[in-house]
């Protein structure tokens, strides 16, 4: 509520400038007003990334569409990417992000496999694969402008520091 809002309402009326109708209806508007809702999950940006480091983040999200043809495969090369260049700090976040959904993506696929045998499993299975598909192409995008972006599904195994990184 903002009570200097209402003060200079009040000092209308008394001044005559406002009808008492006015007045209470402004009044109702000013007190009935919601909070506004902080903002829970917004992406990061970072300040200072290099344009090789988006690129190479960028590169590490789309090495997920990999395992869509090679799945062991799809599992290796993000993490190969992640470790070689770990010591840089916004690609160790991305990659911690990455290792996060790979490792979430792995409990869904098998609990997805373990309910097939109810038949809900098959539709989450395919559920599963586009969530991937968008989710690498979205977090490429977004490590592409330099923007750290959690992965709506995932589990957080790995800590992400969005409000302390600083490029190196």
């Amino acid at each position: 509520m903002d009570v200097d809002k209402l003060r200079n309402l009040h000092q209308l009326k008394e001044e005559g400038l406002l009808s008492e109708e006015e007045f209470q209806l402004e009044k109702e508007k000013l007190l009935n007003k919601p909070e506004p809702k902080p903002e829970q999950s917004m992406p990061e940006v970072v300040a200072g990334v290099g344009t090789n480091q988006q690129q190479y983040s960028m590169l590490m999200h789309l090495s997920l569409l990999i395992g869509l043809v090679l799945p062991i495969v799809g599992l290796i090369v993000p993490l190969i990417l992640w470790l070689t260049k770990k010591d840089n700090n916004y690609i160790d976040q991305n990659g911690r992000i990455i290792v996060n959904w790979l490792i979430s993506y792995a409990i869904y696929a098998f609990v997805s496999m373990l309910l097939i045998l109810i038949i809900i499993g098959a539709p989450m299975l395919v559920a599963l694969a586009v969530c991937h598909v968008v989710f690498a192409i979205m977090g490429a995008l977004k490590a592409k402008d330099g923007i750290l972006w959690h992965y709506p599904l995932s589990i957080k195994f790995f800590k992400v520091e969005l409000n302390t990184l600083e490029a190196q």
